[in-house]
Parts: structure tokens; C-alpha cells; sequence
């Protein structure tokens, strides 16, 4: 057997497997709409803290702060932190706000070394929190109304300690287009959920900053932000934080509750996605190559296959057989992730562009971190020591 072979029969094992794990999750990924009919404007036995960190957010954080507005429960306290915007932020937010006695600004000090300026964020306004439960929110996030209420009932009902969901991302630029999809791909085609709300193994799991709803003492017990003072990989590292500690975590699907705003172009949108990809492999240059060559290989190699066959150059039947399974095993998937979240369904045939355009994400986060280049709202994250 020739190593091609090899290849395309790899390559149908793991679409298989994505596959199967994308039927299973359709069934044990659940929707907060599952209780939103049982749990919507019950009264909450326990407090809530709403806690958006917000630097140079002119264009989204109105939209963010009408949405929590919105949330009709008494017992929530929203604080939002102006982390030493350069913009119109601290304005917009002090003009929402004065409108519900629940909301309050605070103002950001200054970074200290050895932080990144989201957690640093994150941690002062969970020292300013007073609630029971403390929800974590981006200030591109749109929450629907009764979303708060119904997630905190939720987590009591099953004991959670970490109640995150995957969002619907709003796409407004090619880039943005091609990335979401692979995004929501990769942690609803590849993750089996069943496994891993019952595992404590830390890397089942994905969490989502968006949307990540803490018990106070859970989030106390893992060390809360400071634990990760360093990490720009805040929300994933949280979630594996959780399960470490022999915590309950839990995703549900969120499209219709959790909407997150678009980048403001696509070059945004490229270092928006840049900085997470590289700590996501613990800055393991090894595993980015071997992830990077897999999918590549998962995108392209079928219909390559395919495509050399049509223009003449014949393949043997088995072989064509295989690269056309391949492709339905992946297409399929990729309808199901763009039906449940809202991507566009133009994408599904452009999908090997999507994997490709990660990747290139990819090395250019390895090379911006490896330099020390990396950039996000006007301050540089620092060198990392690469691993290989």
C-alpha cells in the first residue's frame, strides 16, 4: 500500500469520526432553549454580578449595555470596567448606565507587569463583585432578554460550576465568514460532548469568553484571573482550570441568546483570532505543525483527488471512492454547524479556504508571539518562550 493510500484512508477515519461525534453532539449539546420556557422570569434566589471589561469599545459597547438593560431581574448588579480607553468609551458607557440604578462604572488601573490586560481587567471587577454568581461577558456581546435569569437557574438546577456556550458569531467580512465557521467546527465536530460534561480531562472542553457564568466560590477555589494573569488564552484556560479542580463544567449551545458583535474589518478580525491561536497549543510549535498538516491534509487531499480525476488523470476506483466519502463526511458536518449558527451556507463548498486561512492565522500568531510583536487593543502581549 502506497503512502497516499495511507493517507486518504486516515483522512476517511477521522472524517468518520467527525461525523459521528457531530450526530452525537446534536443530541447531548443542549440548548439553553431547553429551559428557557420552564426558568424565564422565575425570580433568582441568588445574586449576579454582570461584569464586562471595555477598552476602546465605542462602536459595540452601547449595544452590549442596552442588552443587559434589558435583563429585567432585580437581582443582578451590572459593573462595567473602562480599562483606560483611548476612545469615547468611558462617555458612552456613563451615559447608558445612569438610567439603572443596577449598573456602574469603574475605571481601570494601571496594567502590572506580567499581566494581560483582559485578565487584569477581569480581576477588578471580580473584586468590585458582590453577587452569588458572577458572569463574565465581552463587551461585543448581545445578550437576549431573560438569557441572565435562565442560565443561573440552570446552573442551580444541575449544579454547575462553569456554565459557558458557544455564541452565534455575526459575521460582516470575508474573514470573518471563513474563520467562524472553522471556529465552531472545530469545538462542535471534533469535542464529544457527552464525555466530556462527565470527564474532568482538561482539553475536553471549550469555553467561551462571551459567555462564562461562575459560581463566586468555584471561580474563587481555581484562583480566578490571577491564576492566568500572563495567559491571553483567558477563557479556555479557565474552563480546563475548572475541570483540573474536579469541578463541574458545562457547555450548552447559545445561538439564539448569546450574539456576538463582528470585528471592525478584516484585518481586525485576523489579529482578533491571531492572539488566541498559538497559546491555545501551549506554544507548542510541534503541535501547531501537526494540527496544521492534518487539517490541510483533511481540507484539501479529497478533493484534490477528486479534481485530478475529472480533468483526466485517472485515479483507481477505490481510492475516488474514498475522497468522495471523505468529502460528504466533512460537508456534512459543516451544513450542521452553519444551519445551527447561523453561518452562511455559501461557505459549506469553500470550506478547504476556511482551513487554510486558519492556518496561515496560525503560523502568523507563532511568528508575532515568537517575536514578542503581538498587538491587541494598543498593547503588546510579550515574548513567549516557544516550545518545540
Amino acid at each position: 500500500m502506497e503512502f497516499s493510500d495511507i493517507q486518504h484512508y486516515m483522512i476517511l477515519i477521522l472524517a468518520t469520526v467527525s461525523f459521528l461525534i457531530t450526530i452525537s453532539n446534536l443530541r447531548f449539546l443542549e440548548s439553553l432553549n431547553s429551559s428557557f420556557n420552564t426558568y424565564y422570569g422565575k425570580p433568582l434566589k441568588f445574586s449576579v454580578s454582570i461584569l464586562v471589561p471595555a477598552r476602546n469599545e465605542e462602536l459595540r459597547i452601547k449595544q452590549c449595555l442596552e442588552a443587559l438593560m434589558a435583563q429585567t431581574d432585580n437581582s443582578i448588579e451590572i459593573i462595567v470596567l473602562d480599562d483606560r480607553s483611548t476612545d469615547d468609551t468611558s462617555n458612552i458607557i456613563q451615559k447608558i448606565i445612569k438610567a439603572d440604578i443596577r449598573a456602574k462604572m469603574i475605571s481601570g488601573s494601571n496594567l502590572p507587569d506580567g499581566w494581560v490586560g483582559k485578565n487584569w481587567a477581569c480581576h477588578q471587577l471580580a473584586k468590585a463583585a458582590k453577587g452569588d454568581y458572577l458572569l463574565f461577558i465581552d463587551a461585543d456581546t448581545i445578550l437576549s432578554e431573560g438569557t441572565v435569569s435562565v442560565a443561573v437557574m440552570e446552573s442551580l438546577a444541575r449544579k454547575i460550576d462553569l456554565l459557558t456556550v458557544m455564541p452565534k458569531r455575526i459575521a460582516s467580512c470575508i474573514a470573518e465568514q471563513l474563520m467562524f465557521p472553522f471556529i465552531d467546527w472545530a469545538s462542535f465536530c471534533w469535542i464529544p460532548m457527552k464525555a466530556a460534561h462527565k470527564s474532568h480531562n482538561p482539553h475536553l472542553s471549550a469555553t467561551f469568553g462571551q459567555f462564562m457564568l461562575f459560581k463566586r466560590e468555584a471561580y474563587d477555589s481555581i484562583g480566578g484571573h490571577e491564576s492566568i494573569r500572563g495567559n491571553p488564552f483567558d477563557d479556555f484556560e479557565l474552563g480546563r482550570m475548572t475541570k483540573r479542580q474536579g469541578l463541574k463544567w458545562m457547555l450548552f449551545e447559545g445561538a439564539s441568546y448569546v450574539k456576538v458583535l463582528p470585528y471592525k474589518g478584516n484585518i481586525d478580525a485576523f489579529k482578533g483570532i491571531s492572539r488566541s491561536i498559538f497559546p491555545a497549543v501551549d506554544y507548542r510549535v510541534s503541535v501547531l505543525a501537526l494540527l496544521s498538516v492534518v487539517v490541510l491534509t483533511l481540507g484539501f487531499l479529497p478533493p484534490l483527488t477528486v479534481a485530478i480525476n475529472y480533468i483526466g488523470s485517472d485515479q483507481r476506483t477505490i481510492i475516488l471512492i474514498i475522497a468522495l466519502a471523505s468529502i460528504i463526511l466533512i460537508i456534512i458536518p459543516w451544513y450542521i454547524i452553519c444551519r445551527k449558527f447561523n453561518h452562511s451556507l455559501i461557505t459549506i463548498p469553500f470550506y478547504p479556504f476556511s482551513i487554510a486561512l486558519m492556518v496561515i492565522i496560525g503560523i502568523h500568531s507563532l511568528t508575532t508571539y515568537g517575536f514578542g510583536v503581538t498587538l491587541w487593543k494598543g498593547r503588546r502581549l510579550g515574548k513567549r518562550r516557544i516550545i518545540l
